[in-house]
């Protein structure tokens, strides 16, 4: 999916407000037309006195009076063009306006979502993210790979961090190619400065770029919002808690940085559980080795993630000294 339900609703109230805008508009210019011209309003009223003689002649088949009628409207529709034109008004004054004239501001044409909701889509998407201005800076075009080392051996096989880190690279371009078929989870390890974040992050910008869902919260911030759902019960903390279980993709940064407790242990089960139940994919980083995990949030957290997520340690110096 690329919009929780949430999000989509919140789209499409965009699009109410603006049809509710342009009604208000037009209704005004009416006014002002009507004052100053009130033939116009004689003929509006005609013309839809008309509409309504073409339901009657729609339903009883009678295509010749139909065919007379549409052309009496026209004429009608004619009429007012001059004399708006006449009276130094556009021919269209009394026309609907709309924000997006090719949907209508309907956000859709033929089934399909018009350009407008796209645009609105991706900018939804990015401000939700809570990362929108970071992947200006973090994203794949930024990652320069010259940065790792490439004379040290790190691995058994003799390649050198900047060979595992253009692995690594080549390995996550695939499995975002293949996000919507094969979705799936990622978890980076390694001390501070070693990258994870910088991924994740170019990652997030990539499939937001496709149209995809992304939360970003640090671990702290996760547990927060579950905390506030629980003291404020509102729409606003609804939504958040939805999207939490129901965007393309969750990240978990830094998680064992929290205060860790028996909540917080029991919410990143259930976040982790109900994300996995549902196919939703999750990226974690953390500083913490995977016994670290089991010591600090119980065993089944721990093998959950052994057995569900594809775990790449990151290594080498802190790149943030560079």
């Amino acid at each position: 999916m690329s919009l929780t339900n949430a999000q989509y609703n919140q789209i499409m109230r965009v699009y109410d407000e603006r049809r509710m805008e342009n009604n208000r508009n037009l209704e005004n210019r009416r006014k002002k037309a009507y004052m100053n011209l009130p033939e116009l309003k004689a003929l509006e009223d005609l013309v839809r006195s008309e509409s309504l003689k073409t339901l009657h002649l729609m339903k009883e088949g009678r295509k010749e009076k139909l065919t007379e009628l549409k052309a009496s409207i026209e004429k009608i529709g004619e009429r007012k063009r001059e004399i708006l034109l006449r009276n130094g008004f556009p021919e269209d004054y009394l026309e609907p306006g709309y924000t997006c004239p090719d949907c209508k501001d309907t956000g859709f044409i033929n089934g399909k979502k018009c350009h407008c909701f796209i645009e609105m889509q991706m900018k939804y998407l990015y401000q939700q993210s809570n990362i929108d201005k970071i992947v200006e800076k973090q994203n794949f075009d930024y990652f320069d790979i010259n940065r790792y080392d490439n004379k040290v051996p790190i691995l058994a096989d003799g390649r050198t961090n900047r060979d595992y880190m253009a692995a690594n690279l080549a390995f996550l371009k695939q499995w975002i190619r293949d996000f919507d078929k094969k979705g799936g989870s990622l978890m980076f390890t390694g001390s501070t400065g070693t990258g994870k974040t910088f991924l994740i992050n170019c990652i997030a910008k990539a499939l937001m770029d496709s149209f995809h869902s992304v939360i970003y919260l640090t671990s702290t911030d996760l547990f927060e919002s579950f905390s506030k759902a629980m003291k404020k019960d509102d729409e606003e903390q609804q939504e958040i808690q939805e999207a939490i279980l129901n965007c393309d993709l969750l990240v978990i940064d830094d998680l064992g940085t929290e205060l860790n407790n028996s909540y917080t242990t029991s919410k990143l089960f259930y976040v982790l559980n109900q994300r996995m139940v549902f196919h939703k994919s999750v990226i974690i980083s953390t500083n913490l080795s995977l016994n670290m995990i089991r010591d600090t949030y119980t065993e089944r957290i721990s093998s959950r993630i052994i057995s569900d997520y594809c775990i790449i340690p990151l290594y080498g110096n802190d790149q943030r000294l560079y």
